[in-house]
């Protein structure tokens, strides 16, 4: 090994190690103040780092929070993408949807804490998340996107539905105290979305017929 191979592992460690760091101290710290209460500043204190050494790692207290959240979610959205689009969101054992429930057990101190505050930015920051990865997803499918261009919906309003009422039943989870299970909370969330995407992604544009049903809306 040279010298310039030994450096890059020395740094990696490094990194391993304030970014370890940082997330134990803030989430030690979440448990006990809540997490609108805890700042930059505590969190840094905590983990014996100072202000610029967090923001040399991290925008802010989201992308503390959401860190492995997100890389643990675009992971997935790499298994998932070679894969034909009625699989994406398909009840198994390799999907998107069960990936965030898992992911979500895997931090329940952290949700628990989180839930009782209802914090917007999390929230904002959760869906931008949702939005980017499945994005990816359509990039990565030449057919999808021809398709999606032909739906009589706005993608991004699918994309806000999505992660909005994916949101909603994380927090519902949280406050039953996780139960019923992650499987069965795919199962039901999937139960309810797959086939209202599926209509959608099948409903070609048709603009007679989108003229005649804001017509009718207006008439009410």
């Amino acid at each position: 090994m040279d010298n310039s191979e030994q450096t890059i592992r020395k740094e990696d460690r490094r990194i391993t190690r304030t970014r370890t760091a940082l997330r134990r101290s803030f989430r030690d710290l979440v448990k006990e103040k809540g997490y609108e209460a805890v700042t930059i500043e505590e969190i840094t204190e905590r983990a014996n780092l100072g202000r610029t050494t967090f923001y040399l790692h991290y925008r802010d207290k989201e992308d503390l929070f959401l860190e492995d959240f997100e890389n643990k979610l675009f992971a997935q959205v790499e298994n998932v993408s070679p894969r034909p689009l009625i699989q994406w969101f398909s009840k198994g054992e390799d999907n998107i949807v069960k990936a965030v429930f898992e992911m979500v057990l895997e931090n329940a101190d952290l949700f628990q804490a989180l839930t009782k505050e209802q914090s917007n930015k999390v929230y904002y920051r959760f869906r931008d998340i949702h939005v980017k990865a499945v994005s990816k997803l359509i990039q990565e499918s030449p057919a999808f996107q021809q398709r999606i261009q032909n739906v009589n919906f706005i993608l991004d309003f699918i994309l806000n539905y999505y992660s909005g009422a994916l949101w909603a039943c994380i927090v519902w989870w949280v406050e039953q105290g996780f139960k019923p299970g992650s499987e069965e909370m795919t199962d039901s969330f999937l139960t309810m979305f797959s086939p209202g995407l599926l209509v959608v992604i099948s409903r070609e544009k048709k603009p007679e017929i989108v003229q005649n049903i804001a017509k009718n809306n207006t008439c009410r």
